[in-house]
This record gives structure tokens, sequence and C-alpha cells, in this order.
């Protein structure tokens, strides 16, 4: 037999002592040390080159020497921890370029330097960016945004970090990217964040419009000196008309730039569109070929803030993927869009500026989204439901990764479908909903499940859709159960019932709602009320018994197995072990679900008394959960071998376990599992 090590492990301010327990065979050991907090990952396996130089700002920067002075201040009057800079100021007025000169000039104070682009993605996702940064790939993350943050805090510890955050939205986002070696500098472009101010002692910086001066060596940067100075009084007027604006500045002195630019010509194209608030743009939107002016309009039409794809853009506009990579860099050169890591993205001042222009772009933009997102979802995990709810309905091509296109671009699904839903396309709204539902299924994003799939109800009804408004509320009743609203998940569960006109439907809406019994049940069994888990295993026994009928009579070799293995968890340990051995078979090319019905063998064979089979089951599964990233039922196994141990008299072996299992929940995020067990262990 392997131990289990708990070896000098510091938890919660108490040392536990030495020791190694043997309650079964293992072939990997799992070890804590320090855990939340002070936890030890390990580094990436490739790691990255430490990012050290800092852009420096364009030629043509100008001005605002007071805002970079504050920048000092603040940094300088807060060595002994980690500074906060609010910078805040109008779009287009060089809020990110302050930032970035202030870095550049001051480079030489910090041992590392990172920046990210916040809009509105979710957290997990931007601390992904970050990860990546520092050589960690997908595999080697951890799922929830507090693992995540846990793992950017350890990885940066010993380091003095400037980061950068760029088009942030609110304090809490911030907070989770924030690193925890004194002398570091968080600079952070965005609104007014009151819960930063107050708790974390973040200081604002305003940017003011560019003084004409300033505006003048921005454009003669770009243009020449000697070309301006012939046109002094039309100068004046177009600094009038760009007001300060340092993305008014750049696209004008682009312009300016072209062979034969000159103020006069240019003040006269203004002058012609009779409005002065977006002239500049207007203009330059006028010098763009067709298919440049046709990419403009995208990116007037693109819902959210996200960043684009070239496939998205040459996609939306049927566009050979040349033509638009070309389009794209032509906008590039005129100051309009940036390309930053492979993914282009606009201006919010020229953003406004090209939503009025985009027309009824935006429609296919949302519906490229809902179609390719639904495509790709059902290959990165097949389910059968789309070809029911769309007959004719094909998954997207085998080529590329459909789990990385659907991490990239989730934030960009989440606003189409927001968009959708306002312009009453309906069917998008549900597209939308289900390609969400590969990325956002195992309870790293609970709100945003929820959000989409209620939105997801919505459309349905009002589309008259019952099938796919019995799905979308199965979803929603997911999204529920991940915050332990159980009476929520089974009233949703219900709903979908009540819509099944096929086995098939009726079947799931009944699996789905004996989870919902059964999770409380269990929940109440490991808190000591037995009568109240008999009363809920009993309901969830019968739900299951009937989703179990059905799918004998739809002979679904599959659904068969799934159901046999949720049945198993509330039957007797001898009827339990002949059903998972049916259900074994039946999964036996589905390593993730094997590891739940080997769950069940070791928890059943603990039931039956069989302690030490039992644990040695449990011990098992660890590395084959671990690799499959099952992070909530390594969290049940260690807490069932706890339970067996104590049953056996073994108090530290049950307390070093439960303690395993509880430094795995804080770690991933599961913050309901963590409580339990704390409470478990107090009880000890």
């Amino acid at each position: 037999m392997f131990p289990v090590a708990w070896a000098g492990t510091s938890w919660a301010g108490e040392t536990v002592s030495d020791g190694n327990y043997f309650d079964g065979q293992a072939d990997k050991v799992f070890q804590a040390h320090n855990v939340y907090g002070d936890v030890h990952f390990h580094a990436p396996e490739q790691p990255a080159a430490p990012a050290l130089q800092v852009q420096a700002p364009p030629k043509h920067y100008r001005n605002n020497k007071p805002q970079l002075a504050a920048l000092t201040r603040i940094h300088d009057e807060a060595l002994d921890k980690v500074a906060i800079a609010i910078v805040r100021g109008a779009p287009g007025s060089g809020r990110t370029t302050l930032c970035e000169t202030w870095l550049h000039q001051h480079q030489d104070r910090f041992d590392r330097f990172y920046e990210v682009r916040v809009g509105h993605r979710p957290g997990a996702d931007v601390l992904a960016e970050l990860l990546s940064k520092l050589g960690y790939g997908p595999d080697e993350m951890q799922a929830s945004l507090e693992g995540r943050a846990a793992m950017w805090q350890s990885q940066t510890a010993g380091f003095k970090v400037a980061l950068l955050v760029d088009d942030a939205v609110s304090a809490a986002e911030v907070k989770a990217l924030l690193p925890t070696h004194p002398g570091s500098y968080v600079l952070v472009v965005g609104a007014e964040f009151d819960a930063l101010n107050t708790r974390h002692s973040a200081r604002e910086v305003v940017l003011e419009p560019l003084d004409d001066d300033a505006a003048l060596g921005i454009l003669t940067e770009l243009v020449g000196e000697e070309k301006l100075a012939a046109e002094q009084e039309q100068l004046k007027e177009l600094l009038r008309i760009c007001d300060g604006s340092a993305a008014e500045l750049n696209v004008a002195g682009m312009m300016l730039a072209r062979q034969g630019g000159t103020v006069q010509r240019l003040l006269a194209r203004i002058r012609a569109k009779g409005a002065l608030a977006s002239a500049v743009f207007d203009v330059a939107y006028e010098l763009l070929s067709e298919q440049e002016q046709a990419v403009y309009r995208f990116f007037g039409a693109h819902p959210g803030s996200g960043d684009v794809q070239l496939e998205t853009v040459a996609a939306v506009l049927s566009l050979d993927e040349f033509d638009a990579e070309d389009a794209l860099q032509k906008l590039v050169s005129a100051k309009l869009i940036e390309v930053i890591r492979g993914r282009y993205r606009m201006s919010e001042l020229a953003r406004l500026h090209a939503s009025t222009l985009a027309g009824e772009l935006s429609e296919a933009v949302v519906g490229y989204y809902a179609e390719q997102g639904l495509r790709i979802a059902e290959r990165a995990l097949p389910t059968g439901w789309p070809a029911k709810i769309w007959p004719g309905f094909a998954p997207g091509p085998s080529e590329g990764n459909a789990w990385e296109w659907l991490f990239a671009e989730q934030t960009n699904l989440l606003a189409a479908a927001e968009v959708a839903l306002l312009a009453g396309a309906h069917e998008d709204v549900i597209r939308l909903a289900r390609a969400l539902w590969p990325v956002y299924k195992d309870g790293a994003y609970p709100v945003e499940l929820a959000a989409v799939s209620q939105d997801a109800v919505q459309a349905a009804q009002a589309a008259a859709m019952p099938l796919a408004e019995g799905l979308v509320r199965t979803q929603l009743g997911f999204a529920r159960m991940q915050r332990r609203d159980w009476a929520a998940a089974r009233e949703q569960y219900a709903a979908a019932a009540e819509l099944a006109t096929t086995p098939e439907e009726h079947a799931s809406a009944l699996e789905a709602r004996g989870l919902a019994f059964f999770e409380p049940g269990l929940i109440s069994r490991q808190q000591g009320r037995p009568e109240d888990a008999a009363s809920l295993y009993s309901q969830a026994e019968v739900c299951f018994r009937e989703s179990l009928a059905l799918a004998e009579q739809i002979g679904a070799s599959r659904r068969l197995a799934l159901i046999r293995m949720h049945l198993a968890k509330v039957v007797s340990p001898e009827e339990a072990a002949v059903l998972l051995a049916q259900a074994e078979q039946g999964l036996k090319n589905e390593p993730g679900n094997l590891v739940k019905v080997r769950l069940w063998q070791g928890r059943k064979l603990i039931e039956a008394g069989s302690y030490e089979e039992g644990a040695a089951v449990l011990a098992d599964l660890d590395s084959a959960a671990e690799k499959a990233n099952l992070q909530r039922e390594r969290i049940a196994a260690l807490r069932s071998r706890a339970e067996a141990a104590l049953a056996r008299g073994y108090r530290d072996q049950a307390l070093a376990h439960a303690k395993d299992a509880l430094n795995i929940a804080r770690l991933h995020g599961f913050t309901a599992e963590a409580t339990d067990l704390l409470i478990w262990i107090e009880q000890l």
C-alpha cells in the first residue's frame, strides 16, 4: 500500500504532526502544503521569459506632465504595499498611453511587467491570460476564479510587479488581479471604483483633454513641422474640432500624412459633413476603400467590447481571409483599430462612430456567433439536441481546437446573446446559450450560466419552441444547483418535464430532478441529519427509477449507463454494486464518467462496512480525477476516505484527509464544499 503523506503542513495557523497514513492502495500521492494563500503551486512546464520591457510611448506623445508626476507620487507613497492608481478620462483621451509612458519611464523600479484588458470578460478568463504570460498552458490552470487568482499571486509573490489593467469595469474584477509583493504597482484604466478607493487605498488620476500645445505636438510628429507651418489659421480650427482628443488627433494626423494631404482639404471635408462631433471619423471613413469601410462598420456592429479574430471578420463579411487581413491592416495604419496578440479591437470613441454606420450588420455578426458557436460547442461536447431542435444541423468541422475556440470567444458569445435578446432574435439566443454550455457546465461561471439560460428560456417561450425551452430550463436548473438553490432547480426540472413530448426529453428532466433531490440529501447525511437525507433520497430514487424505465424503453446504452450510475447513489450497497458494474461497462470509453462510477463504487463499499477496500478504490481514482480536472470528485473521495478512517477510529488520519479535501475545495473555488468541510473538521 502507498502512503498519503501529511508532513508538518501548516493549515490555518496550526501545525499537523508528521505522519504517514495507509488506508488503501494508491498509485499517486497527494500532498498538501500551506494551502490557500500560501499554497505551493508547481511552476509551468514551459515557463515564459519574464516580461521586463515596457512598450515605449509613440514619438508624438506629448504633455500630461502633471498626471505623470501624480502617478510617481502614488507609487512613492506606497512602497511598503501594493499601490493602485485609477486613471480616468474621456474615451480617446489617451489613458492607456499615459500609463504605458509612465511605466516605460520607470520600468527599472519593477521586476516584472504585465498588461491585460478586461472589457466584459469573466475574471477567470482575464486571469487565464495573465497565467499564460507566465507560461501556463490551459491544462495547467485551475478552473475557478479563486484558484487562478491564487496561482497568479503565488507565482508573482517574489517580484515587484507592474500591472496595467485596461478597460476595467468593476472593482471586483481588479481585486482578483492584484499582486501581493510590496512595491508592486497596479495602474487601472477605467471608471470610478469606490471599493478600491476604500479598501485598497487606490488613488485617482484624471486625464484632461490635451491642451493646444500638446495637440499640436502630436500632429507635428505625425505630419511634420514644415507641412503644418504654412496653414497656421486652418490648424487652429482643426485643433478646436479635435478638442484635445488623442484618438481624433491621431486619426487626423494620419490623414494629413497622406500624399497630398493638407489641413485646408481636411477641413473642407469636415465642414462638408455638417457635424463636428464625429467629423474627423466621418472623413477618415470616407477615405477608406469599400472593403475597408465594411470592416470599419463590422466593429461598430460587433457586440460588447471583446477582441475579434481575423476569421470572424472574414466570415461575417464573406471576404477572403487575405483580403480581410489587408483591410484590417489598413485600419491599423490609419489609427482606427489596433492589433494585440493577433486579435483586433477598436477604441471606444471610434466604435461609437462606427456603430452609427453599422445598419443591419449587427444581425449578421450575432448570427455568425450563434451558428458557429453552436456548431463548435456540439463538436466539443456532443449532445445530439441541436439536431432535434433544428433538423439538418451538423457539428463544426474537426480541424482546430473546439474547446480553445469556445473559451477564447465566450465573452463575444455572451455579449451576442444579450444583443440577440434585445433584437428579438429568439433562436439565436437559444443557440448562444447552448454554445456556452460546455464552458459553463462545470460550475466556474454560475452567474453567467444562470443569466444566459434565463434569457434563453424567455426566448424559447416567445418563439413557441417547447423542446428548446425544456432543454434550456434544464440548463438553468443546473445553474441553480451550482448555487445550491435546490428548490429553484427542481422547479425548472419540473417545468422541463411538463414540456417533454418524447421519452428522451422526459427521461432527461427526471434524471436532473432526481439529482436535485439527491445532492441536498447527501449534504444532509454528511451533516448528521439522517431523516432528512432518507426523505430526499427516497424522492430522488423515484425520479431515477422512472428515468431508468424510460431509458430501457428508448434503448440508448449511454443513457442507461448514466441513469444506472445515478440510481446506485440512493439504493442499497448490494443493488448499487450491480448497477455500477453495468454503468462501468457502458461508460468504459469515457474517462471522466468512469471516475464518477468508481467514486460511487468506493463510497458504496464504505457504506457496506468494507472501509479498507472502499478507501483503496477512492485513493486509486485520484490520479485519473486530477487528470480529468474533476476536482469536485476528488473532494468527495477524500471526504469519504475521512469518514471511513473515522469509522475505524483513526481520527488523525480522518483529519488529514478532510484537510486535503478542504485544500482542494479552496484552491478551486468550491466555496460551499469548503464550508461543509470546515464544519465537519470542527466537529472531529
